[in-house]
């Protein structure tokens, strides 16, 4: 069975280890011929999207993912601006985002991320790839921020987790993919990577999001994503099974 989308572009949030939901999503589209035009991703929404758009397969990604190999591109940072630090030189980062500059990637992907210098949202369409997707996954104060012309990076996913701006007004249909529930784990403090940011950007991250759930053209957010913890990457392979699932029940719905 092949579906046709019009002009289909994914707006891909962050969520840690829940982007194995994503990838469900994505090996739906394969299996089922769905064609993206385009991507715009936050955290790690934003390295999947840049790892598709490069020709990398949802699967492809999943095994690299739930590899030991991941586990050793951490480094302790000894407190320095973050506890951990990517090593961005180990071979598992190449194999996953193999496409230097992300102008060269066959289509086109919006990286977001935040500049702590000039507190200013970045959505990167040109620039080094591996650590544009390295900043805008830093979520401090886990990961160390990054350094990129003259900026101090990190991830973007705090100010604005489901990125539609970059795709908006382009003729694109935009797919938008949430690894938070509507009105519901966003909200619950256990689970809120800004209990220690200020209130004020707290409040951008809930505006954000609810422009975009309200101007996307289709969203996708399941109930049962809460089900999985977003630091655990044993759960993983779940997860993907829930993508599938998921996309099944609404791509089939709506095209």
């Amino acid at each position: 069975m092949k579906i046709k989308t019009n002009n289909l572009a994914l707006t891909l949030g962050g969520g840690a280890a829940r982007g194995a939901f994503h990838l469900g999503v994505l090996d739906f589209c394969e299996e089922h011929k769905i064609e993206i035009q385009a991507y715009s991703g936050s955290s790690i929404g934003a390295i999947i999207s840049a790892s598709h758009a490069s020709g990398i397969s949802a699967k492809e990604q999943l095994k690299i993912f739930s590899s030991k190999d991941v586990r050793q591109t951490l480094k302790f940072n000894y407190f320095r601006n973050g506890l951990l630090k990517i090593d961005q030189s180990n071979k598992i980062i190449k194999e996953l985002l193999p496409i230097e500059r992300l102008e060269n990637i066959p289509k086109p992907v919006w990286v977001n991320a935040y500049d702590l210098k000039k507190k200013e949202l970045h959505s990167f369409n040109s620039g080094d790839t591996v650590t544009l997707c390295m900043a805008s996954s830093a979520l401090v104060p886990i990961f160390k921020p990054i350094s990129y012309e003259g900026m101090y990076l990190i991830d973007g996913g705090l100010f604005d987790n489901i990125p539609i701006k970059p795709l908006e007004n382009k003729g694109y249909d935009i797919y938008t993919i949430d690894l938070f529930a509507k009105n519901s784990e966003i909200k619950n403090k256990k689970y809120n990577p800004l209990k220690n940011i200020k209130k004020s950007l707290f409040k951008q991250l809930h505006s954000n999001h609810k422009y975009s759930t309200e101007n996307t053209n289709y969203y996708l957010g399941s109930p049962h994503i809460r089900n999985f913890s977003l630091f655990t990457f044993t759960q993983m392979e779940e997860c993907f099974k829930l993508g599938i699932k998921e996309a099944q029940k609404h791509f089939l719905d709506i095209l």
